[in-house]
């Protein structure tokens, strides 16, 4: 895949005529051109994973179409002003540490694509720094602002994907999960899973054989896409026959920062989850899980997104 950066121009004001301003819709106007974002809420990398984030433009849009990354920021959010930066390679080139200050445009003309391999969060040029207290040591969010000559182009382009793989020590994929980016400003301040499938009791709970898990257990994560506003949420799990099982807090999330792991606790294990290990839930099934559904409600919108491991599997979660 080929792709150019954007050269930025500066020419002098009066020899340049005044542009009409388009017609963008929905979309926002940007100068002359229409504009939209889209937010991927949760990406890993380090520490044995990698994300692949992957971009084209169809080839029926009629001009070229730019993507700028407009936030890019770790699981604290604006709560944390340091250093910040994920090392990326581009379409297979040298890798470089990017930021928010120095990373460039990608114009992408139609027909065009590109692949961008995640492959550290940097809390320091060098990538050796540990994280901050309290941060997910290799998440990262992004904000991707795309800008395209019309309405009519910006509503043929693909989506932007994220795959998140997780890696053995050789660097061979083991499990991945996709995650479709969150178009225009969220807005949905309740979600809901409408299939939850968890081992009912903690005996039962995290048993491997091999390198397949036994059972099926869930995972979450939810990105504040405010920049201007924390927000705190609660997630209640029901039964199907609409019986509340159990509910729990979400940590107040500050603005553009992240919370995510376990639906329930792993025993004597500190991995962060809403429910303790001791949790048990009812009426499972005749192998030994619980069936039911799982609904969070937030001060503010929130992006929401949940994984479950069946097997030698890692599947997402269908979000309402």
């Amino acid at each position: 895949m080929r792709f150019r950066f954007l050269l930025a121009s500066v020419l002098c004001a009066a020899a340049v005529p005044v542009l009409a301003a388009p017609s963008c819709g929905t979309y926002t106007v940007v100068g002359s051109q229409c504009g939209t974002t889209v937010n991927l809420g949760w990406g890993t990398a380090g520490f044995g994973n990698d994300s692949i984030i992957g971009a084209a433009v169809s080839l029926t849009v009629s001009a070229p179409v730019t993507y700028s990354f407009t936030q890019l920021n770790s699981s604290l959010g604006t709560s944390y002003a340091g250093y910040f930066g994920i090392m990326v390679s581009v379409d297979g080139a040298t890798p470089q540490v990017y930021t928010l200050a120095n990373s460039n445009p990608i114009t992408l003309s139609p027909g065009q694509g590109v692949i961008l391999q995640v492959t550290k969060v940097c809390f320091d040029p060098t990538c050796t720094v540990a994280p901050p207290a309290g941060a997910v040591s290799n998440m990262f969010s992004l904000q991707i602002e795309i800008l395209g000559a019309s309405a009519t182009d910006l509503a043929k382009l693909y989506t932007p994907l994220l795959t998140v793989r997780f890696l053995n020590s050789s660097g061979i994929v083991i499990d991945e999960e996709q995650e479709l980016g969150v178009v225009g400003a969220p807005t949905k301040t309740t979600l809901g899973v409408p299939s939850v499938n968890e081992a009912a009791t903690p005996a039962t709970r995290y048993v491997q054989i091999g390198s397949q898990w036994t059972l099926p257990f869930d995972a979450f994560s939810v990105t504040n896409p405010s920049s201007t506003q924390s927000i705190t949420g609660t997630v209640t799990l029901y039964d199907y026959s609409n019986n509340l099982v159990a509910t729990a807090n979400i940590p107040t999330i500050p603005p553009l920062g992240a919370v995510g792991d376990l639906l329930i606790g792993i025993p004597s294990n500190s991995t962060a989850a809403l429910f303790p290990s001791s949790t048990m839930l009812p009426n499972p099934d005749s192998s030994g899980v619980f069936h039911g559904a799982l609904v969070a409600t937030f001060s503010g919108p929130a992006i929401f997104l949940a994984q479950e491991y069946n097997g030698d599997a890692m599947l997402n979660l269908v979000i309402y």
